[in-house]
C-alpha cells in the first residue's frame, strides 16, 4: 500500500508540472444581487453590462411582476444594466445596478422599464449596429511586433483609447493561451480594417476586455488621415460612415450648384415684374395722349 501511495504521489506531482504552464482565464459574468433575478435567471437575457442615462424620474421595482418599490431613480442619473426580462405583455425590463455607490449609500438596485432609459454609446452598441458586417478574425494581427506601443480603442473612431507598452504585447508565437489573439474584424467605409478582441491579454496578466486595434496604424492615436467620423463631434452613435476629402469637395460643389439653381429660379419672376412695369408706363403714356 505504501508503494502504491508513493507512485500516486509521484504521478500527481508530474501531472501538476505538466499542466502548470497552461494558463486560462475563466469567463465570469457579474450578476445582480436581486431576488427576482435569482429566481428567474433562466428567463433573463444577458446584454453585457451597459451604461444608460435615465430619461425620466422612475421607480425601481423589486420585481417586474409586482408593484413593490425598492427605490427611485432621477432623470439624468446613470445606471448599469446587464440583464433584461420581458413580461407576458411584451414589456422589456432592465435590472439596474449602481456600481459606483457611495460607501454608506443605500442600494437602489431594481427593475425599470427599458423605455425609460437611453443607452450611452459603447462598444456593444457598435457591435449591435454592425453585426452583419463583422467577419471572423483570421490572424491579421498575429505577426505584428510593435515598436513602441499598441493602442486599443473602445470602438472604431471613439475618443477613448488605452496604450500598452510594446514589450508587454504578445505575438501569436508568444501568446500563452489556446484561443486566438482576437475575435472579429470590421472594415470601415474607407477600406481600413479594425480588429476586435473580446479579451486582450498583455504580459503581466493585464487584461483589456472588448477593445479594438486599428490595423493600418496600430500604434497611432491620430487617425485623421484615415477618414473623419461625421458623428463623433456631436456625440451621436458612430455609424462607420466616413467622409474623404473628395467626398467633401463633391458635397460642396453640389451645394454650390443647388444655390446657383436657386438664383436662376428668381430670374423669370424678376423679368416678368420688370416687363409689367415697362408695359404699365407705356399704357399710361398712351392714355395721356388720348386725353
Amino acid at each position: 500500500m505504501k508503494l502504491k501511495n508513493i507512485i500516486c504521489t509521484i504521478f500527481a506531482a508530474f501531472s501538476l508540472l505538466a499542466f502548470s504552464g497552461i494558463s486560462a482565464y475563466a469567463d465570469t459574468i457579474a450578476e445582480p444581487d436581486n431576488s427576482f433575478y435569482r429566481s428567474n435567471y433562466k428567463n433573463c437575457e444577458y446584454i453585457h453590462w451597459r451604461t444608460y442615462e435615465v430619461t425620466e424620474d422612475s421607480s425601481l421595482l423589486r420585481s417586474p411582476l409586482r408593484d413593490n418599490i425598492s427605490g427611485y431613480i432621477k432623470k439624468g442619473e446613470t445606471v448599469s444594466v446587464g440583464f433584461t426580462y420581458t413580461d407576458e405583455a411584451g414589456v422589456v425590463w432592465g435590472c439596474c445596478s449602481f456600481w459606483e455607490r457611495l460607501e454608506n449609500e443605500r442600494s437602489k438596485d431594481g427593475w425599470v422599464e427599458m423605455t425609460k432609459l437611453s443607452e450611452i454609446y459603447n462598444v456593444f452598441t457598435f457591435l449591435d449596429e454592425h453585426e452583419s458586417e463583422l467577419i471572423d478574425y483570421s490572424g491579421e494581427l498575429d505577426e505584428y511586433i510593435p515598436k513602441e506601443r499598441m493602442i486599443l480603442w473602445k470602438y472604431p473612431f471613439s475618443e477613448e483609447c488605452v496604450s500598452i507598452k510594446a514589450e508587454n504585447w504578445y505575438t501569436k508565437e508568444t501568446y500563452p493561451f489556446k484561443n486566438e489573439i482576437a475575435d472579429k474584424c470590421w472594415t470601415d467605409e474607407n477600406g481600413n480594417m479594425w480588429v476586435y478582441g473580446n479579451r486582450w491579454v498583455a504580459k503581466g496578466r493585464d487584461r483589456y476586455d472588448n477593445y479594438w486595434v486599428f490595423l493600418p496604424a496600430p500604434e497611432s492615436t491620430d487617425l485623421t488621415t484615415y477618414g473623419i467620423d461625421i458623428s463623433a463631434g456631436e456625440g451621436a452613435a458612430v455609424s462607420g460612415q466616413l467622409i474623404t476629402e473628395e467626398e467633401t469637395l463633391a458635397a460642396y460643389n453640389a451645394a454650390e450648384s443647388s444655390l446657383n439653381g436657386t438664383e436662376n429660379a428668381y430670374l423669370l419672376p424678376l423679368c416678368l415684374a420688370l416687363g409689367a412695369v415697362v408695359l404699365s408706363a407705356v399704357m399710361i403714356k398712351l392714355m395721356k395722349k388720348k386725353s
